[in-house]
């Protein structure tokens, strides 16, 4: 009878344990969300309660830096130096420096099943030569070093990207 009165004393305390680690996992979630939710409004994109909590937090340290040609730092930098950033710190993957050579080395997406993460590529200078390159968030949004106003987060269905957009890439180690 002892026994069986340990094994169901074990079970209770085990159960309230592990109830108890529950708990605990459900408010880190919440108040990861409410921080996911916090970063969306103040980057004015749709709020996605899966986002890489990392990523967007790489990316609000970076939006508003400056635009200039071959640079790669927070001072300022161009658009494929933000995105090998952006790789090698969230993704740790080391990509290469120029958006040619980036979009040379992916697997091509469909604009329909771009994900999280995921490259966008622009032919910026007419035709389809690539010479713009920026990362997908979700909904249509990506991040990416515009030439006139520097780390920003635009819209493929924009006028300007809409028109400009060759293709998705996922990025193949």
């Amino acid at each position: 009878m002892r026994f069986i009165l340990l094994l169901l004393f074990w079970s209770i305390v085990g159960n309230l344990v592990a109830q108890t680690d529950s708990l605990e996992n459900v408010k880190s979630m919440n108040l990861d969300s409410t921080e996911i939710k916090n970063i969306c409004a103040k980057l004015q994109i749709p709020n996605n309660l899966e986002a890489n909590n990392d990523l967007l937090n790489f990316i609000t340290d970076w939006i508003g830096t400056p635009y200039c040609y071959g640079g790669e730092t927070k001072k300022c930098t161009d658009c494929s130096g933000f995105t090998t950033n952006l790789y090698m710190t969230i993704f740790g993957k080391n990509i290469p420096r120029s958006s040619r050579d980036i979009f040379n080395n992916c697997l091509p997406i469909s604009k329909h099943a771009l994900y999280e993460g995921d490259l966008v590529f622009f032919a910026t200078s007419g035709g389809s030569k690539i010479s713009h390159v920026g990362v997908y968030l979700w909904d249509g949004f990506f991040v990416h070093a515009s030439t006139s106003r520097g780390v920003i987060i635009s819209n493929l269905k924009q006028g300007y990207y809409r028109k400009t957009y060759v293709s998705g890439g996922a990025w193949l180690d």
